[in-house]
């Protein structure tokens, strides 16, 4: 009688080790009084936060990211973030935390160069798959764990599908996400001050090249554009006070002309910096935009 074959000599269809770990997984909203307290995302989490219904925008990094419904925003572990609203219009979000390892290597979602914020293609598509994730982790069985993951992995290979980021072209090490992090320490200290981003690399001790290429992998914006945004996001604040006049916010938020400061600012706010005084004034806030 010939030999025959053992069925762990034929070649595996898939094959994979992946450890999944989901720190939070909820829908919240509805709330006047919600708001995300300043927080730090721990080194080995990614999170991704969507706007199902409402207004609100999150500060990560400094910088303030605001949210339409349909449009997501990715944090990286080490980023410092809250978030606000607009109590008129209580917001809804779809909010997720995690880590994948992969053969004893930490989060490799941190590898992945994830842009700050996405609109997602298919809005209905992504909270049915959400939706299914908080639908299997209700189930009182003793297959919880295989529903619990399978709902996981198809919502999360389905956003990886709708964003597409960048594989394996992140640099998340920790010690990576500490050069960025005392970057943007750094910086925020000169906001009033003409910087180059070669002076800025130099400052943290990198590479200009290198320093730029890791800026944006952590943060989705090239250092230029970052500090733009900061120095627009300060200006805002500043023009809450009526003593401050624009010419000295400009001038305090490293615009050395006040009309290439206003230019900005409406570009950045859709209306000029007096005008968003105005409404600051009247209403205490300004939407989103």
């Amino acid at each position: 009688m010939p030999d025959l074959p053992y069925h762990h000599d034929w070649q595996p269809r898939f094959e994979t080790s992946l450890g999944l770990r989901v720190k939070w997984f909820g829908r919240w909203g509805g709330d006047p009084e919600w708001a995300i307290e300043p927080s730090r995302l721990a080194a080995d989490l990614i999170s991704f936060f969507y706007l199902e219904h409402g207004s609100c925008w999150l500060v990560v990094n400094g910088v303030e990211v605001p949210l339409r419904p349909g449009e997501l925003v990715v944090m990286r572990g080490g980023d410092v973030f809250s978030g606000s609203q607009d109590p008129e219009h209580p917001q809804t979000s779809l909010s997720a935390c995690l880590s994948l390892s992969r053969d004893n290597n930490a989060n490799v979602l941190l590898r992945h160069a994830y842009q700050r914020r996405y609109r997602l293609p298919d809005p209905d598509a992504y909270v049915g798959r959400f939706t299914a994730v908080l639908k299997a982790l209700e189930i009182d069985s003793r297959w919880r764990n295989f529903h619990v993951t399978a709902a996981v992995f198809d919502w999360l290979a389905g956003l990886q599908e709708a964003i597409r980021p960048e594989p394996g072209a992140a640099e998340g090490s920790p010690e990576t996400v500490h050069h960025v992090l005392a970057a943007q320490e750094w910086i925020q200290q000169r906001l009033d001050r003409p910087v180059t981003v070669a002076a800025w690399a130099r400052a943290c001790r990198l590479n200009p090249d290198y320093f730029s290429r890791l800026f944006k992998t952590h943060t989705g914006m090239t250092p230029k554009a970052w500090l733009v945004e900061a120095r627009l996001q300060r200006a805002a604040r500043l023009l809450v006070d009526p003593a401050a006049t624009v010419e000295i916010v400009a001038e305090r938020c490293g615009f050395n002309c006040p009309f290439h400061f206003s230019r900005s600012f409406k570009s950045r706010f859709g209306v000029p910096p007096a005008s968003y005084r105005r409404v600051r004034q009247v209403r205490g806030f300004v939407e989103p935009v």
